[in-house]
């Protein structure tokens, strides 16, 4: 929101009418905190919580905030932070478990995030004791995967937006990961899980705390270790192309070629598939044979993460107060597993699959390839063969990729690097004021590739001049080499061990010409963050009715710097923007910028800075005793272009009765675009567009130096029910935005361009005003002629898209029982999603998609991705002494696949139709974890056993490449943990 003299008037008096009827309390839990002090302690203990900087206690319960104490992690047998977020009902779908097939999971392989409410990564802010911590570099959101959860007392969820508290990032939450104080001893923990088809998962840890006098110092280190668990591992992974054909691709070896004879009779092109495609585990729709690559990938890659985390605190006298910690973590994924190669959307001679690259008539593998298709000779009865196209064809396919012995599959890398440190003073100002002063840094970085051919080289290959070493101009001769396209070059489909009956021994592809080809692809980016934050809270000295008056005054100033770079020149499109490597002539052209890679594009160095000073205001109003207002207020500053705002939010508390509690809040948030948002600068993904059969595409997006801030109103109203061993809750909670910052969406582009078609193979309307944002084959779009198929590449711009209203229900049960012989409790959590509404999404003045309701449906090809109508978790515990016991179950409702609105059937492709995955089908999972203390005196000796997924639940089924949707169940199937945790 901008900032104008009648939008401040209108704001300031939004402030005062909120502060004085409805107002905010200190945000409190639903239930108190568990933590390693007693409930005495907990109750005197005056701490901030979550959603407030006054502080308080939790049982000033007022905003909707879930507290998870470590010792609950540890009965719900949850060893990562994924397992954490996951399992929460208000969350959407996060980043964690390998997709690369879904374009808002591309490059994001090892991060970690949280997506409350469904509102996108970047609108959850995430901290680490109150205080801002690591992000993704460049890309606006925490990774969560670098939290030490071995080091963690508990976690706070506030489910609410915040942002005028915390600022731009917290418009639908804040999850506050907070750290253990005052510990002392030494803890020791490790657990390994079980899981069919892979080496397993294992968690070691270590803690270490002592009290120096008035000094209290803990130090930690934990390494988690993720095997690698193969799609062929998996029945649901591999369908047959008649049921899911999402996973095939019409380019493969064996290919299509096409033989030129010039004989007596002139030119003569004989058309021949390449053996071996039903041999190798391919499908025949005459004259193509369909390549599956999911064999060659995995569910889960070979992932390690390493923290080491150390903290200290100390009183430097009465009134002053010191801490300051250090986090170092990382994250290595050394071997991504890929196709073995990605298929051309263009080649060295412009845009467009068919026909992209040509083989030499003296290419050594071309006589085996025609004795076996029935071709003569060259020479032969049909002539001279003056010409060899490779109409539809990708390097390696079944006969994967030479260099990877093991499975054959294209191998790629992602290793996140990061550390931050925090210090500060907390100061007694008389006998009512608290002032903290904190500085906060992190730096973050991001090593990632994946293996990208280059199309100059390969067409160079084909011709027998390429390699490394290779000079002059004679093929095959002074270190040049060929690369052979055909069936002939590899002994097996390695993948599913499968012999090739049409190997030629001595006709393979060498590895060190497969290394020049076929190069990383990739960048490294680094982010850093210095944020300085100020805060003076305390008493007022004017009392009410229901007691003093409290406030918080404070100012926050955080500046970014970052910068990307390519990995090689290869992919600096400041070096190579056109699609011959060294060639320079498209630049200042439409074609400017594609890059010499076939399928994946380049990148262009950046570097980008942005500032934020922000200034805040909270006041607590204990009206009555019953009674409980306060209102916060916010200013952020953001510069040119991006301008100011200020933000209220208001919040009541009113005991209606000693058992019910109401409690609601309203206020106004603002985010601000980041600065890759604004930059002009351009980045590649890949996606598999509807227009296009499914097909995998690139899509350009653009930043937009016209890009403004988004901005939203939110309110939320509930009752929390405290009786006996009863407590639940309910929250109704509504976001509304304008001018969402997004990106327009390139399937729905490319559908409109393609007049709606599903199979590729319709002609599209060159005549559509939005014809310009898509490259066609032959960077040429003729009508009548042009397909589906032939769409290459599809620009796409952050914009200030349509408005967005989203709603829901929160409702948590939990109901403690004493059985006598044990404690038992049964409860749940749920959200029902009501509302996510869009409304239309208008390009260039072009109404590109319709108004919709996202709720329900698995939107796989449009915002905010899969949202189940509810997801919910229920769970009976018993607490008998030493011994625990939990049973627990998720529940995620079905969705259904907005692609196949008024379709049936939905999915036409060639050689057959499917509605495989139409309705998703619900997921429901059980597990049982069980924790027993050993009766031992010389420490705490904890012991884990769990089974998860018991009965095998499949993943909900889904169109896409692997077969089920990757957010809405469990891809590893049932798998079985062991832990032990010892403390001294």
């Amino acid at each position: 929101m901008i900032m104008n003299k009648s939008t401040l008037r209108r704001t300031c008096a939004f402030f005062a009418l909120t502060s004085g009827l409805l107002g905010a309390s200190a945000a409190s839990a639903q239930s108190a905190p568990v933590t390693s002090d007693d409930p005495e302690t907990i109750a005197a203990r005056e701490i901030v919580v979550t959603g407030s900087l006054i502080r308080g206690t939790p049982e000033d319960a007022a905003l909707p905030v879930d507290v998870v104490s470590s010792e609950e992690l540890t009965l719900k047998g949850i060893n990562s932070p994924l397992d954490f977020i996951k399992e929460l009902p208000s969350v959407g779908s996060v980043l964690g478990d390998t997709n690369q097939f879904a374009t808002t999971s591309q490059g994001f392989q090892g991060n970690g995030s949280i997506n409350l409410r469904g509102l996108g990564f970047t609108r959850t802010l995430v901290l680490l004791n109150g205080k801002r911590t690591i992000q993704a570099p460049g890309d606006g959101f925490a990774d969560t995967n670098l939290i030490p959860l071995f080091a963690l007392e508990r976690v706070e969820i506030l489910k609410d937006g915040a942002a005028a508290t915390y600022g731009s990032d917290a418009i639908a939450g804040v999850a506050n990961f907070i750290t253990k104080t005052n510990f002392a001893g030494v803890e020791v923990g490790g657990d390994w899980t079980f899981i069919d088809g892979s080496d397993g998962n294992y968690n070691i840890s270590a803690i270490a705390g002592a009290n120096f006098g008035g000094l209290n110092v803990l130090v930690g280190a934990g390494w988690q270790h993720r095997s690698e668990l193969a799609t062929t591992e998996r029945s649901y992974t591999q369908q047959e192309y008649t049921e899911n054909a999402s996973g095939y691709s019409a380019l493969a070896t064996p290919g299509l070629f096409a033989v030129t004879y010039l004989g007596a009779g002139g030119i003569n092109t004989q058309l021949r598939p390449d053996r071996g495609c039903a041999e190798l585990g391919g499908f025949v729709t005459s004259p193509v044979c369909r390549f599956t690559y999911i064999p060659f990938d995995n569910i889960t890659e070979e992932e390690d993460r390493y923290q080491v985390y150390a903290q200290a605190s100390a009183d430097l006298n009465d009134t002053t107060r010191w801490h300051a910690s250090a986090l170092w973590a990382k994250t290595d994924l050394e071997s991504l597993n890929y196709s073995p190669a990605f298929p051309p959307t263009q080649g060295p001679k412009g845009s467009g699959f068919i026909s992209a690259f040509t083989t030499s008539p003296t290419n050594p593998g071309l006589p085996a390839f025609l004795n076996q298709v029935g071709l003569p000779q060259s020479g032969g009865a049909n002539g001279t063969i003056v010409a060899v196209t490779n109409v539809y064809y990708r390097p390696f396919g079944f006969l994967g990729n030479p260099n990877d012995p093991g499975r054959g599959a294209g191998t790629g890398l992602a290793k996140n690097n990061a550390w931050r440190v925090n210090t500060g003073l907390e100061f007694d100002i008389g006998s009512k004021l608290v002032a903290n002063i904190d500085g906060t840094y992190w730096r973050s970085s991001r090593d990632q590739y994946a293996p990208g051919i280059v199309g100059s080289r390969l067409q160079n290959a084909l011709n027998g001049l390429g390699g490394a070493n290779c000079t002059g101009t004679t093929p095959g001769a002074n270190g040049c080499e060929y690369f052979n396209p055909f069936v002939n070059a590899g002994p097996s489909n390695p993948t599913l061990g499968i012999a090739n009956p049409f190997y030629v021994a001595g006709n393979e592809n060498s590895s060190d010409l497969v290394s020049f080809i076929q190069i990383p692809n990739g960048t490294f980016q680094r982010e850093e963050q210095f944020v300085i934050d100020a805060v003076i809270s305390g008493g007022t000295g004017f009392e009410l009715p229901g007691g003093e008056v409290a406030f918080a005054i404070g100012g926050q100033y955080r500046k970014n710097n970052f910068i990307t770079r390519p990995l090689s020149d290869t992919s600096n499109l400041n070096i190579n923007p056109c699609y011959r490597e060294g060639d320079r002539s498209c630049v200042g052209t439409v074609t400017d910028g594609v890059g010499p890679f076939i399928f994946l594009g380049g990148t262009r160095p950046s570097s980008l800075s942005q500032e934020v000073y922000a200034a805040f205001a909270e006041v607590q109003l204990p009206i009555l005793d019953t009674l409980e207002v306060s209102g916060a207020i916010r200013y952020e500053d953001y510069g040119s272009p991006i301008g100011s705002t200020i933000n209220p939010k208001g919040s009541f508390r009113f005991e209606a009765t000693d058992f019910l509690t109401v409690r609601g809040s309203i206020g106004t948030t603002f985010r601000g675009p980041l600065a890759s948002n604004v930059s002009p600068n351009g980045v590649t993904t890949l996606q598999g567009l509807t227009a296009t059969g499914g097909n995998y595409k690139s899509v350009d997006v653009f930043g937009n130096p016209a890009l403004q801030p988004e901005t939203a109103l939110t309110y939320n109203i509930g009752f929390v029910v405290k009786t006996g061993g009863l407590t639940f809750s309910a929250d109704y909670w509504t976001y509304k935005f304008d001018d969402q910052i997004t990106t327009t969406p390139a399937d729905a582009i490319a559908s409109l361009v393609a007049n709606g078609q599903t199979s590729g193979n319709a002609v599209v309307n060159c005549a559509s005003p939005l014809a310009s944002l898509i490259t066609f084959t032959g960077n040429q779009c003729i009508q009548g002629t042009t397909l589906g198929l032939d769409i290459a590449r599809v620009r796409t711009d952050f914009v200030n898209g349509p408005k967005v209203t989203v709603r829901g229900i929160d409702l948590a049960l939990n109901y403690d029982i004493d059985a006598g012989f044990a404690m038992v409790s049964v409860g749940g959590n749920a959200t029902y999603n009501m509302d996510y509404k869009i409304s239309d999404f208008i390009v260039n003045d072009v109404l590109v998609t319709p108004g919709f309701d996202a709720v329900g449906f698995g939107n796989y090809a449009r915002d905010p991705g899969t949202l189940p109508e509810w997801r919910a978790n229920a769970y009976v515990n018993l607490n008998a002494g030493g011994l625990n016991l939990r049973y627990s179950v998720n529940y995620i409702s079905s969705v259904f696949d907005e692609r196949c609105e008024n379709r049936d059937p939905c999915f036409v492709f060639a050689g057959g139709s499917s509605n495989y995955g139409v309705d998703s089908g619900s997921f429901v999972q059980q597990d049982l974890v069980a924790n027993y203390t050993l009766p031992v005196t010389f420490a705490d000796v904890n012991l884990t056993a769990a089974v998860r997924n018991i009965f095998d639940r499949e993943p909900a089924q889904a169109y896409l490449p692997l077969g089920y949707n990757p957010y809405i169940g469990n891809a590893i199937g049932r798998n079985f943990s062991l832990g032990l945790k010892v403390k001294y």
